[in-house]
């Protein structure tokens, strides 16, 4: 009965363990999923800055057309631009909104990592007694 007392904290700490270690994962993946959400963000207002530094050089008069699924719609070069405008400034706020949640994941990857050291600390120590 001793002996089924001894293991029962090993087999909790082992538990413990494996759940720090599949949130540290878990935490990883967002931050990861977080940072290509914002490039994808990023190369996208990018290609909007782009394409209204063009549309501002095209001589007045000129017809553009906007994507709209598969095809494309007849549009003034000054609604192109506002709409793309009104896009990269979307943009820019979905940003940093999605930067202030990675950052948010990394202080509690941070934290979940320094448990992880800790327990991993505390099993050590009672390995060794």
């Amino acid at each position: 009965m001793a002996s089924a007392q001894g293991l029962q904290p090993d087999r909790a700490q082992m538990e413990q363990l494996m759940e720090l270690q599949t949130r540290a994962m878990e935490m990883r993946q967002h931050v990861t999923r977080l940072a290509n959400q914002i490039a994808n963000l990023e190369r996208d207002q990018a290609v909007a800055r782009i394409t209204i530094n063009h549309i501002q050089s095209l001589p007045p008069g000129t017809q553009t057309y906007r994507p709209l699924g598969k095809c494309f719609t007849l549009d003034s070069p000054e609604a192109l631009k506002d709409r793309l405008s009104s896009a990269t400034q979307k943009q820019a706020l979905e940003i940093q909104s999605k930067t202030t949640l990675r950052e948010q994941f990394f202080v509690k990857l941070k934290e979940n990592e320094r448990q992880l050291e800790d327990l991993m600390d505390t099993i050590e120590r009672g390995a060794g007694k």
